[in-house]
């Protein structure tokens, strides 16, 4: 059926006028056609009303009082006098029979880690395996007894627990101060296997072992003895040397030289005040005393700043503990003495005599500790107590 031409003319008409119109000298963007106006009001949801944010402007970082810094610390190498090794003490009584119960309680949570080591040797277990154990021959030994299980193709592995037998102490060795220096120790485990068809079997073991008090009943294993050649594995070589000393000197100087370190405007205390001190030996009161007076020196502005340049220490004297490096250090430490008041300087040179006790469970990680200082009269301020027997515990 044909349309009548009046149709066909209107619809042209009205589709004539819905186009743009366009003025001269002006710009419009097309209008939207009507089918996209009415799809977009029957979509669109009702708008939501948005409650404006208040700005907020980030607080800044407060920033901390000023403090004085520890100064550069350089080594001067040069050989120096070595005691003799402290002569050990076999410990008896309670104080034995306590630690043996201690060791044996530790015991069940070391062959838990070998379990866990040899069936998985991932970071967290090989981390664990390496904290119960001192780096050495004999720990090497121990670590390839745990390699994994390899059988036949499509057998899989049997399932293989540590269980403990019996612990009895052998010797346990202490410093002439009374702190247990390593503990010797007979252990009897056995290796508990259930194959994959379900039998089982179970290989005994005997550990002749040398275990260190880490502290808070944490133990560790630092040799084993060889019964076949009659001698301990790693052996009782110094685990310590000159080089080692003579790396750790900076660090406990420069720290020690900060605490008599001062800055314009620190508000810290240098000194304990009465009160809540908590000084063991005659010399900690000594120097606690000198901090305070620098303290009160400071404070009246009797000095600005003060603190240490040109920096050199050496090592004089050592005398060990025991062969894992534990012991007394003497060094002699050399530098300027810079005071101001204001704007002006003043420096003097210094020289003093320390000693520390180098603190070490196993050989590694030494933490020093100063526990003596020559007074300018050539006497020391301990007056010949280092109250070791206080300082060597453990604490925390």
């Amino acid at each position: 059926m044909t349309r009548p031409l009046a149709v066909v003319l209107a619809v042209f008409v009205v589709g004539a006028c819905t186009g743009p119109v366009t003025v001269p000298g002006e710009t419009r963007s097309p209008a939207p056609t009507i089918a996209a106006t009415a799809a977009q009001t029957s979509t669109a949801a009702p708008a939501t009303p948005v409650e404006p944010t208040p700005s907020r402007t980030s607080e800044p970082v407060p920033t901390p009082p000023p403090q004085a810094s520890a100064p550069p610390v350089r080594i001067v190498s040069q050989s120096f006098t070595l005691a003799p090794a402290a002569t050990l003490i076999e410990v008896v009584g309670r104080y034995r029979t306590d630690t043996e119960t201690s060791l044996r309680s530790w015991v069940p949570a070391y062959l838990q880690a070998l379990d866990k080591y040899r069936n998985d040797p991932n970071e967290q277990n090989r981390a664990a395996f390496d904290s119960m154990h001192a780096p050495g021959p004999y720990t090497e030994f121990i670590r390839q007894s745990l390699a994994p299980w390899y059988g036949p193709p499509g057998v899989a592995a049997p399932k293989r627990t540590f269980e403990i037998g019996q612990l009895s102490i052998q010797h346990m060795y202490a410093k002439p101060w009374g702190r247990v220096a390593y503990i010797d120790a007979a252990l009897t485990y056995t290796d508990r296997i259930i194959a994959a068809d379900g039998t089982t079997s179970a290989v005994q073991h005997v550990q002749q072992g040398r275990y260190v008090n880490q502290g808070q009943g944490f133990y560790k294993v630092i040799d084993g003895y060889d019964a076949v050649v009659s001698r301990w594995v790693d052996g009782e070589q110094p685990r310590w040397s000159a080089l080692a000393l003579e790396a750790e000197a900076p660090l406990a100087i420069g720290y020690f030289l900060q605490r008599e370190s001062y800055v314009a405007g620190e508000p810290y205390a240098h000194g304990t005040p009465p009160g809540q001190r908590f000084l063991i030996s005659p010399f900690d009161k000594a120097r606690n005393d000198a901090l305070l007076a620098l303290d009160a020196s400071y404070s009246k502005g009797e000095f600005t700043s003060r603190r240490f340049a040109d920096v050199s220490v050496r090592v004089s004297r050592f005398e060990p503990a025991t062969f894992l490096g534990d012991g007394v250090v003497t060094v002699v430490f050399s530098g300027q003495l810079v005071t101001a008041v204001g704007a002006a300087e003043r420096s003097t040179p210094v020289t003093r005599t320390l000693r520390f006790y180098r603190i070490t469970r196993d050989g590694l990680n030494a933490f020093w500790l100063v526990v003596d200082e020559q007074g300018p009269s050539g006497d020391w301020l301990s007056g010949g107590d280092l109250a070791l027997a206080e300082i060597d515990q453990d604490r925390g």
